[in-house]
């Protein structure tokens, strides 16, 4: 593992996706969310909420601001993150 979790896990993913001629991204989308889930319930009751708006708005903002840099379909979305 690098010191950058989000490299990790999109290698993780990767890897995964590669791993199977016919990865089923629902799936895949469904184990990240419970991952997601997991997470959210590791905080205190009292600040779940607001983790979960987190998760929420973190998810569209990273969602727009790939798809406009995917003007050129070309291109495959660059990996976005706080390093």
């Amino acid at each position: 593992m690098s010191e950058c979790l989000h490299c990790d896990i999109h290698d993780l993913l990767e890897t995964h996706m590669e791993a199977s001629d016919d990865a089923n991204m629902a799936e895949i989308a469904a184990k990240v969310t419970e991952v997601l889930a997991d997470l959210v319930l590791m905080v205190p009751p009292g600040d779940r909420a607001l983790v979960l708006a987190d998760v929420v708005a973190n998810l569209g903002a990273f969602v727009i601001e790939k798809s406009e840099e995917m003007i050129d379909e070309t291109q495959p979305p660059r990996r976005l993150g706080r390093h």
